[in-house]
């Protein structure tokens, strides 16, 4: 993790209670911009949450953070839209792909950034929190 308290950073990140985003990077909340959903994906809604980020404040450093023992990990796809529709009655416009293997997640949500020409991501940087133990490593 980069040392600079100079960056101004956006993170994206999964919603799950168990993980502080802020507190986990050893960063000042005054200096990150939290951009959380279920499973931390890259979505149109994140892009435009960074984007944002950085025309609108100057953020100039995106760090991508999962964790272990991701619920968004427990089913499939399909399994995802049968529990929706079960619980609400109405099949969901949304697809919720399992997260899986935490560290394959967060290089394919750096790439899904990489890819975006709205962004700059010349400082990304992504990480694994594991919720056991409490560590922390650099996914490269």
């Amino acid at each position: 993790m980069s040392e600079s308290s100079e960056l101004q950073t956006s993170v994206l990140a999964c919603m799950d209670h168990r993980l502080d985003p802020v507190a986990i990077l050893g960063i000042n909340p005054h200096e990150a911009h939290v951009v959380r959903n279920a499973g931390g994906y890259v979505t149109e809604d994140a892009i435009r949450s960074i984007c944002l980020s950085q025309q609108l404040v100057g953020t100039n450093r995106i760090v991508v953070l999962h964790h272990t023992d991701c619920a968004a990990s427990r089913h499939s796809a399909e399994g995802y839209r049968a529990l929706v529709e079960a619980g609400t009655g109405v099949s969901p416009t949304w697809d919720v792909e399992p997260v899986g293997d935490p560290r394959e997640r967060v290089l394919a949500a750096m790439e899904q950034l990489r890819a975006s020409p709205l962004l700059d991501t010349a400082n990304l940087e992504g990480y694994v929190y594991d919720v056991d133990d409490g560590s922390l490593t650099s996914v490269e």
